[in-house]
């Protein structure tokens, strides 16, 4: 969408209060999320990226002007987390000071949707000055090891290929010169308290939208802003941020190295989209509250036992102190039988290995009839890997469990056991 003096908007972050029942969703759902993973150790840092169309009003046409919802809904979001306990970044108050002090210094391209180097260097300054303010943050950041980085700015502007909205103009819509802007080079220079070297893991991640490609250099200035090493990982608009935060908590990085710190950014415009939004393709789009179901499962880092326990029904498995299940053909199925119903709090902990295909299939049963099927993704190196599995919450009391991998021989799934969510976490 064309403003003024050559600025370009994303139309699709044009919201009103038709969209507030959608956003209060994605409130509610990182509220809980935040609690399961604050239960278990990790601290959830929620950094929304504000409007551009906010911040950069003055070159909106007055056709487009912001409406009131707009206007406040960054700071109204933000309070409902902080009063629950979630940890904010206010990007938003210091994004608008920001292009206030400095008009000639731009914090989002002209004519694409993401921060410039200047924005996402001011968005990295913001997360480590709130971190370090925040008392109990703070303590947390002084154990973890410090790395040294340091960071020099370009002498001369740099042509940009970032031009995301220009690509959406319709035909025949004016031609626009290069953007010019001032790029930055982070270069850690000494291994700085870290004993382990670089054999140890971050105990920062970031997980991200397109503002935390390593083009856009924010995860390059968080490393810097905080002189911390950060594991980065930046899923795209297709996905989604719910689909990137689960694919990251099922991921060895996460299952057998959990950060002590997880920095969530989430540009502003996807609250309105949770993940059962509508209009996702439809293999993102889920159940919000079974997706609630997976994360929280999925932050687990202790297995509780309940009242409930599994044992093994396939012909070929042993019962021994860690039953192990090998698959030899194709017909072989993971037959599991528990020994009384379960419900939504109840989800399965197993170490599972595959030398090949990645689709593991699963079927809840309810006594003889099948109740609900679904997929996972597994890992097929060979090796063992901790699958937490979600018992989903749309059907309950499920008295057993079958699971095959395709048409993959060499299965093998081993210490399978029956866990339990705090009641907290599933209401």
């Amino acid at each position: 969408m064309a403003g003024k003096t050559d600025w370009l908007f994303y139309r699709h972050e044009w919201a009103n209060s038709a969209d507030l029942a959608a956003t209060n969703t994605s409130v509610e759902l990182i509220k809980s999320f935040s609690k399961a993973l604050q239960d278990n150790g990790i601290t959830l840092v929620v950094a929304m990226v504000p409007l551009k169309a906010r911040i950069y009003q003055a070159h909106v046409t007055e056709q487009y002007k912001l409406n009131p919802y707009m206007a406040g809904n960054y700071q109204r979001m933000a309070q409902a987390l902080s009063s629950a306990g979630v940890k904010v970044v206010d990007l938003n108050s210091s994004f608008l000071q920001g292009a206030k002090n400095h008009p000639d210094k731009h914090l989002y391209f002209r004519l694409d949707s993401h921060w410039t180097p200047t924005g996402a260097l001011l968005a990295a300054e913001t997360v480590a000055s709130s971190m370090e303010a925040d008392a109990s943050m703070k303590a947390q950041l002084r154990q973890i090891p410090v790395e040294k980085y340091t960071m020099r700015w370009s002498e001369q502007a740099i042509a940009t290929v970032s031009r995301d909205l220009v690509m959406q103009l319709p035909k025949g819509a004016p031609t626009y010169a290069p953007e010019y802007v001032l790029d930055a080079e982070i270069t850690k220079t000494a291994t700085g308290s870290n004993l382990l070297g670089d054999a140890a893991l971050p105990m920062i991640s970031l997980v991200g939208s397109s503002y935390s490609k390593p083009w856009t250099r924010f995860p390059e200035f968080l490393k810097y802003t905080l002189q911390k090493d950060v594991l980065a990982i930046a899923v795209g608009a297709d996905q989604g941020a719910w689909v990137g935060m689960e694919s990251y908590l099922r991921d060895d990085a996460f299952q057998n190295t959990p950060p002590k710190f997880l920095i969530w950014e989430m540009p502003e415009r996807d609250m309105r989209a949770p993940p059962a939004f509508l209009y996702r393709e439809a293999r993102y789009r889920s159940d919000n509250q079974e997706w609630l179901q997976r994360v929280s499962v999925m932050a687990q880092t202790q297995c509780r036992s309940g009242a409930a326990s599994v044992k093994f029904l396939s012909p070929n498995a042993r019962e021994t102190q860690r039953a192990q299940f090998s698959r030899t053909s194709a017909a072989d199925t993971v037959a599991l039988e528990f020994s009384q119903a379960t419900d939504a709090q109840d989800y399965l902990q197993a170490n599972i290995s595959s030398k090949a295909g990645q689709t593991l299939n699963l079927e809840a049963m309810k006594g003889e009839l099948s109740a609900r099927k679904w997929s996972l993704t597994i890992n097929p190196d060979g090796n063992p890997h901790t699958l937490k599995i979600a018992l989903p919450a749309g059907s309950k009391a499920y008295t057993g469990l079958k699971i095959w991998p395709g048409e993959t021989t060499g299965f093998t799934i081993s210490d399978v056991r029956l866990c339990r969510l705090p009641a907290s976490v599933i209401k």
